[in-house]
């Protein structure tokens, strides 16, 4: 039993879903209906609400109330598109590992300023007071 589809507030953009068509399509197909598109884009919201209602109860099965992309790949597979799966836990994979990559913040700014708490705090004020004025103009 699926999770009931929820009302979407906006459509998929017609222009991204055609150009995604006339990408997909190869050369032969200059032109696409608006028609053509419109269906399209129609079937990619249903397929969308399709597998994230899965996902959605594949994440209340695993008692998780936030749905991670094992979710959505557990979801695909249980709908039949296991390649779909497939390509979904490589590109999780690709973005976790590039996640892991990416350089951290410096979470200590404060003690790496080298200024005094009094002079940040003079410097902070001094910001306010800029932007009070530039609110007053």
């Amino acid at each position: 039993v699926l999770a009931p589809p929820r009302k979407m507030s906006k459509d998929l953009p017609n222009a991204k879903v055609n150009k995604l068509m006339k990408a997909n399509l190869g050369s032969g197909v200059k032109r696409v209906s608006t028609d053509a598109t419109e269906a399209t884009a129609q079937c990619l919201k249903e397929f969308i609400q399709l597998v994230a209602g899965q996902a959605q109860l594949q994440a209340e099965a695993a008692k998780k109330s936030t749905i991670y992309p094992e979710h959505f790949v557990e979801a695909l597979a249980v709908l039949g598109y296991p390649s779909y799966a497939a390509e979904i836990k490589e590109l999780a994979g690709k973005e976790a590992e590039a996640k892991k990559n990416k350089p951290k913040r410096n979470k200590k700014r404060l003690e790496d300023s080298k200024l005094s708490m009094e002079e940040l705090k003079a410097k902070q004020a001094a910001l306010f007071a800029k932007a009070r004025s530039a609110m007053n103009r």
